[in-house]
């Protein structure tokens, strides 16, 4: 189960690197920039590995420079929520979309944790056509090291105007949506607990301490 975790979220739902480097990245083809966003991710996580092993929580600080800026997270937040998100005065969505945006950053650290550059690599397919298209799908393989099955990726892109950069909204992994999985529980949460009690929820798991020793399992970001 801890190479779907990997599958899930490493590398690629992160599919956008921003900060000082993102002058660099070819923003106009999304099958070329994600290319480039695992190129510079494995090489940062990498250069970085004592910094990290010292200090675990400098993740959550490369998580927000590095997948945070491209990341189409405030559209994430309002789609998880769906016809909710109406329901919801400005002050609630406001903090709904802050504390979604941190719960992200402490899940893409989390699984950062059992991430191995020297065991992980991603396969793109060929580039498809993106001239004129406000959505694309970039499909990949994560190959890792010891014979295990490659995992199948989807990678859902937009951007919000032509002039815009390719942002991530969701991964399909082996057929599993991430934004639908979000969107389920978030639901279940509202019946069950409303919108405080959601926040609270999310605030809770994006609160917790970043440990490299932790063994995950997908259920560890849902439960």
């Amino acid at each position: 189960m801890k190479s779907v975790v990997i599958g899930l979220f490493v590398l690629i739902f992160a599919s956008t690197m921003g900060s000082a480097q993102s002058s660099e990245l070819d923003t106009e083809n999304p099958f070329r920039m994600l290319e480039q966003i695992a190129e510079r991710m494995t090489a940062r996580i990498g250069e970085e590995r004592s910094r990290i092993e010292a200090n675990p929580n400098y993740l959550r600080t490369i998580m927000e420079e590095e997948l945070l800026p491209y990341s189409d997270y405030q559209f994430a937040a309002r789609s998880v929520l769906a016809r909710n998100w109406q329901r919801l005065n400005e002050d609630q969505q406001k903090e709904f979309v802050e504390v979604f945006r941190e719960y992200l950053i402490t899940t893409y650290a989390r699984v950062f944790t059992q991430f191995d550059e020297s065991k992980h690599k991603l396969n793109f397919a060929r580039g498809g056509d993106y001239e004129g298209q406000r959505r694309v799908v970039v499909r990949a393989q994560l190959v890792e090291e010891g014979g295990r099955p490659p995992i199948r990726l989807d990678f859902h892109m937009q951007r919000r105007n032509p002039e815009a950069p390719w942002m991530a909204f969701d991964l399909v992994a082996e057929g599993v949506s991430m934004l639908n999985t979000q969107q389920a529980e978030m639901q279940a949460s509202l019946r069950q607990n409303g919108i405080d009690g959601t926040i609270q929820l999310l605030r809770e798991r994006a609160s917790v301490d970043i440990r490299l020793d932790e063994d995950l399992d997908v259920s560890d970001f849902t439960n």
